[in-house]
């Protein structure tokens, strides 16, 4: 057996660490690389640009031969610069060489590959210009603008991709991009703008990457004039005066849109489209039908609607007829995107107001296949429900609207359901007004009407569940889920509570869900009604008992 002294652990210890830092400058080494730059690319003749060369790696002073220039170009004495920076623990070198260049005689030129200690450049272009036309020189590499189409053919009302690429290597004042245009086309920039930067043939560029979506609104052949640069160039002096400023403006290419009208005959909503998905989830999970629930008890519904090269102001509104049996609370709509798809997100609670077997609707959406040219379907199955009495806990359903109240698509249908087809667009914002005024009407109805002399039944003492409800409802409140906080309001027996306590609570309440579904929302904080609930939750069964007796005699 050999026996490790604590010398033998310490030069172990030692070899090791200088194996790994060995084999880190050799990664470094490896990793590093050399790129050189140029101040223009367009120069007159004898008019010095500066060439840089920057390596990403601490090398010798005198590592760079400029041996290569000497051909076309001379050449001044280097400046040299080395730095060292350590950012969040990770230690960065650079070596930097400036030189002032020009060229001999007028033509176009190469400036070569460059080798610093096995790290190459890359070649770069030069033009160079007879000393007369310096006035005239037109430096088109100064900023580039380039553009990309998905596709150059599609249906009325289909959404095409447009990005714009902007390269601006050189000093710019009050620069602007012109968004694309063309007489049919609705155009809408979507997304902010991505920068980053690149070398261009020895040129340093800041890129500005921006997208725009082209919906054509009538068919036949129609022309996208290209995205517009326009800005001042400045030009520093060779002197102390003042710079010039050189109007410098830039066009993308136009393009020609072979767009096709909607086949004859067509029927229902034209949503025109590659590719349309729709899902949906319940909770609880209906893994078997009929799903048994009880009086009082949420149910939630996600539904998930995905189109491709469709904008969003085109997404179809969900409205689905739900029996009168049920009361109905709804987000409004979530949209993001995906690649070139916009996604909808609804999510909806469902409470079922009377027992017996209720079906929850089906949903269905009709769109326009443009790969294969016809017309699809695709549906979501509705949802059987056998409905039981709720708990003694529970509070008690809410009441029918009087007559005078709004009337929504809830009223539309009878008791066993039906099958929604959306079949038209544009109406969501009158649908939620006149459910917000329905919700908040009925809110005011069952505050009013709720039995005043209700007490917690003996089958439950100790109020525990009343407590867990409280807690529900808190949480509920803190993350501004209105639909939760219906929900839990339900549940939540407040017959114990001083009138005047009850009242705050519920002029809160009916504030947040005006927030959310009234078109004339306002804001609203929820730490106003958090406080109210905590005090709530302080109140003793005995004192409040006692109140309420004062409060009714």
């Amino acid at each position: 057996m050999t026996r490790l002294t604590s010398t033998s652990v310490l030069r172990r210890a030692v070899s090791a660490l200088l194996g790994l830092s060995l084999m880190l400058v050799s990664g470094l080494s490896f990793a590093a690389s050399a790129v050189a730059t140029v101040s223009q690319n367009v120069v007159p003749v004898g008019d010095a640009f500066q060439l840089t060369i920057s390596v990403d790696d601490s090398v010798g002073n005198d590592a760079l031969d400029l041996s290569p220039l000497d051909k076309d170009f001379i050449y001044g004495r280097p400046s040299i610069s080395n730095s060292t920076s350590i950012i969040n623990g990770s230690m960065s070198r650079s070596t930097v060489w400036r030189i002032a260049v020009a060229a001999k005689k007028t033509g176009t030129y190469t400036l070569p590959s460059l080798d610093i200690e096995g790290m190459n450049t890359e070649p770069i272009s030069i033009r160079v210009l007879d000393a007369g036309e310096k006035g005239n020189a037109l430096d088109d590499s100064a900023v580039k603008v380039t553009a990309s189409l998905d596709r150059h053919e599609g249906y009325i009302g289909e959404t095409f991709n447009y990005r714009v690429r902007l390269m601006i290597g050189t000093q710019l004042d009050s620069p602007t991009l012109k968004a694309p245009s063309g007489e049919g086309l609705d155009v809408k920039q979507v997304g902010e703008d991505v920068q980053a930067e690149a070398v261009l043939n020895g040129r340093r560029y800041i890129v500005i990457s921006r997208l725009y979506q082209i919906t054509p609104t009538k068919a036949g052949e129609l022309t996208l004039n290209g995205a517009v640069f326009s800005g001042t160039e400045v030009k520093g002096s060779s002197g102390w005066g003042p710079s010039l400023g050189v109007p410098i403006s830039r066009e993308a290419k136009n393009v020609t849109l072979n767009i096709k009208d909607k086949p004859v005959g067509y029927q229902g909503l034209w949503l025109p489209t590659p590719k349309l998905e729709l899902a949906q989830s319940w909770q609880p999970d209906a893994l078997s039908e009929p799903l048994d629930v009880e009086v009082g008890e949420a149910i939630n519904r996600e539904i998930t609607l995905k189109i491709k090269n469709i904008e969003q102001s085109a997404m179809p509104d969900l409205a689905i007829d739900y029996p009168q049996s049920v009361r109905v609370y709804a987000d409004k709509p979530v949209y993001s995107r995906d690649g070139d798809s916009t996604i909808m997100t609804v999510k909806q609670v469902i409470i079922p107001r009377e027992t017996g077997k209720i079906t929850l609707p089906a949903l269905s959406i009709n769109w326009f296949n443009t790969e294969s040219g016809e017309q699809q379907t695709s549906e979501l199955a509705g949802l059987d429900l056998t409905v039981k009495p709720g708990s003694a806990t529970q509070a008690p359903v809410m009441p029918t609207p009087d007559a005078s109240a709004p009337v929504t698509p809830e009223s539309a249908a009878t008791a066993n359901g039906s099958t929604t087809v959306v079949s038209d667009a544009g109406f969501w914002p009158w649908t939620t007004a006149a459910f917000a005024l329905l919700w908040l009407g009925t809110l005011v109805l069952y505050i009013r009407k709720r039995p005043a002399s209700a007490e917690v039944t003996s089958g439950n003492p100790t109020g525990i569940a009343t407590s867990n409800s409280l807690q529900a409802l808190i949480d509920a409140v803190k993350s501004n889920d209105t639909v939760k906080v219906a929900a839990a309001l339900r549940a939540w027996d407040r017959t114990l509570l001083p009138s005047a306590l009850n009242g705050e609570i519920e002029q809160e309440v009916a504030a947040m869900m005006a927030s959310r579904y009234s078109p004339s929302a306002t804001p609203w904080q929820n730490t106003r009604l958090l406080q109210l609930l905590a005090k709530a939750g302080k109140v003793k069964k005995s004192d409040s008992r006692q109140t309420r007796l004062r409060e009714l005699s």
